[in-house]
């Protein structure tokens, strides 16, 4: 049994593979995008009809003219696509061109009547695929000329002044039909605009550390790589600082978990008031804090954002109406000149950490460069 439903799936794949070059050929995957689909749509859709009037002429004599314009709108499906391939950039104009001799050749068509009234069924394919592929203002534009042609039918052309409501009912049809799809396209905008806001809201919310709102631990990581690249490349460095609260413990354990949070969130507000915008400040985790900072001259530049970060958190005297005593150790990494890869953001995040730790054995409230034997 199992190796039987196995087997259905797989051979069903091999048998829509052998439309997929179809699709691909017709989709917007080519120079030229959507334009290009419609090109080829239409250069397929000029071929069937051609193979109607070929099967139509072994039984009935054609009209004059119809041949003709038959192989002239080939022609222009031709150049047209070509000159899409070429030209991939869209136009206005183009596209108003290609609506108006759409519709006028299948009006011009369906004018003789008789078995080429069935051609106007390609007024409703080229309505609804300009509207459905280019929006809806090229929707009502197709509509419109779609329906003068047919009005233009009704007046001059005998066959449909004898099947009048015939021709009226075509030209409801069409109306309908371009209601519905544009119905259809503002619900798809709609959806689209909706599913654009919740990609963003998701990807916002996989870089962004939830309680405090900075960036988190995997977009510091992606940061740092590519500043850590940049430098090297641009012969700068990157400074690391990584620091986290002496004193949070004891406010958990004393005020609860609650304080604790709100305190994270107090000291990510006052810190992230005096970084540098050209900075990054994120949350790794717990209670530490990272910032990185591009280096102009030399390691002393960091000096100034790591006083900035011990003075901030040491003037949190009094929390949730409790005097506390809290502060920062703060560890400091500087990239070499010409140090890139993922080893060495590694590398520098280790140092920063050892760095941290030297700061506080010298007593806390102050910050050590790696390597400092201060």
């Amino acid at each position: 049994m199992d190796a039987v439903s196995a087997e259905v799936p797989a051979r069903r794949k091999g048998f829509l593979d052998r439309f997929l070059p179809l699709r691909h050929w017709l989709g917007a995957e080519a120079s030229g995008g959507i334009e290009m689909g419609q090109a080829k749509t239409r250069l397929i859709c000029t071929l069937v009809g051609v193979g109607g009037f070929v099967v139509m002429g072994r039984f009935v004599s054609l009209p004059d003219g119809i041949v003709g314009t038959a192989i002239v709108f080939t022609v222009y499906a031709v150049v047209y696509l070509v000159l899409v391939y070429k030209r991939p950039a869209p136009t206005r104009a183009r596209r108003g061109f290609a609506i108006l001799i759409d519709n006028l050749v299948v009006n011009y068509i369906a004018y003789f009547g008789g078995g080429f009234a069935a051609y106007v069924g390609f007024l409703f394919l080229t309505t609804v695929g300009w509207g459905l592929r280019f929006g809806r203002h090229y929707l009502f534009l197709a509509t419109a000329i779609a329906i003068l042609g047919m009005v233009w039918n009704l007046s001059a052309s005998p066959y449909w002044q004898e099947n009048s409501l015939f021709g009226a009912t075509i030209i409801f049809g069409l109306i309908a039909n371009t209601v519905n799809a544009s119905i259809l396209l503002e619900r798809i905008a709609g959806a689209s605009r909706l599913l654009a806001e919740k990609i963003e809201e998701v990807s916002r919310l996989a870089w962004q550390d939830q309680l405090t709102k900075l960036p988190n631990r995997p977009f510091f990581r992606e940061r740092l790589a590519q500043m850590v690249a940049a430098a090297a490349r641009s012969g700068r460095q990157v400074a690391l600082l990584l620091f986290d609260i002496d004193g949070f413990k004891s406010v958990n354990d004393t005020l609860g978990h609650e304080a604790g949070d709100r305190l994270l969130q107090e000291i990510a507000e006052r810190v992230g008031r005096r970084v540098r915008q050209a900075d990054t400040f994120a949350r790794v985790g717990g209670d530490e804090f990272v910032i990185l900072m591009d280096i102009a001259h030399d390691k002393s530049d960091a000096i100034p954002v790591a006083e900035t970060v011990v003075s901030a958190i040491s003037e949190i005297d009094m929390f949730a109406e409790q005097r506390l005593r809290v502060s920062a150790s703060v560890g400091i990494a500087c990239s070499g000149p010409n140090a890139a890869g993922e080893r060495i953001a590694d590398e520098l995040l280790i140092q920063a950490d050892r760095a941290m730790y030297e700061a506080k054995r010298a007593g806390k409230d102050c910050y050590r460069f790696a390597g400092d034997s201060r």
